[in-house]
């Protein structure tokens, strides 16, 4: 064989061996399966307060996760200077949605305020709690909640996702013995 097909060998077993890198980093347990998200986090004042404000667009599967682990008061959410309409889902602290709020007005200052205590916030394009046939009671999964949903994860076979890691021993060993491969030239 050549090296170039030794080569592309060793290639083709490295990537088989590598851990995959999900495709997103929230995912939305509804009774139609399961919505996959690549969302922003808010944790820190500032980008609590600011959230969405000034955006024109936010890419299709896009949104915001507002970590209120930390805010000991009912939350009040808004959409003052955000240009968005927005479906907002509030969390508690078991991943569980118990309120939303669909489409919410651009531009609006009324308060937007859960029943209860959230521990998250979850922004999605306006349109998506319809189109997903997202409800109450449906589970977000993210790490914002890995204590607290880690048995639903496990339940379902589906892991947090994970932080690419180096080469597996195994592989690099492989690609050691394909490049000692004599070719025939």
């Amino acid at each position: 064989m050549s090296k170039f097909l030794n080569l592309f060998l060793a290639l083709m077993i490295i990537a088989g061996c590598s851990p995959k890198k999900e495709d997103g980093n929230l995912v939305i347990s509804t009774e139609n399966g399961d919505v996959i998200y690549n969302v922003e986090e808010a944790q820190k004042p500032e980008e609590l307060e600011k959230g969405l404000m000034n955006r024109e667009q936010l890419a299709e599967n896009g949104g915001m996760i507002f970590d209120l682990s930390k805010v000991d008061n009912q939350v009040a959410m808004w959409m003052k200077d955000t240009q968005l309409s927005l479906d907002m889902l509030f969390v508690n602290a078991n991943g569980k949605i118990f309120f939303i709020k669909e489409k919410a007005t651009p531009m609006s200052e009324e308060l937007i305020i859960a029943p209860e205590p959230a521990m998250a916030v979850v922004e999605l394009n306006a349109g998506d709690v319809e189109k997903h046939g997202i409800k109450i009671g449906d589970t977000v999964k993210h790490h914002f909640f890995s204590d607290y949903n880690k048995e639903i994860y496990e339940a379902d076979g589906k892991l947090p996702p994970r932080e690419e890691t180096a080469m597996p021993e195994e592989a690099e060993e492989i690609v050691d013995e394909v490049s000692e491969v004599p070719t025939a030239e």
